[in-house]
């Protein structure tokens, strides 16, 4: 597993940084119930929906896009 999904799966609250490399500020994603996205650019995470879906399961969150 990556360390950015090991630390989803194990830190509750955390969201990764941005991934666009051309993103100004690259600040910390926003999960909007189905993937990461940057509040900056809008880049938005490609995350497998197998995963997001154990994601969601480990945290409890019932909200989706």
């Amino acid at each position: 597993m990556s360390l950015i999904r090991d630390n989803l799966m194990t830190r509750e609250g955390y969201s990764p940084y941005c991934g666009n490399d051309d993103c100004m500020t690259c600040p910390r994603t926003i999960f909007n119930g189905e993937q990461f996205i940057c509040p900056h650019c809008g880049w938005v995470s490609k995350l497998p929906a197998d995963f997001i879906a154990e994601y969601k399961a480990k945290w409890k969150i019932t909200l989706s896009a």
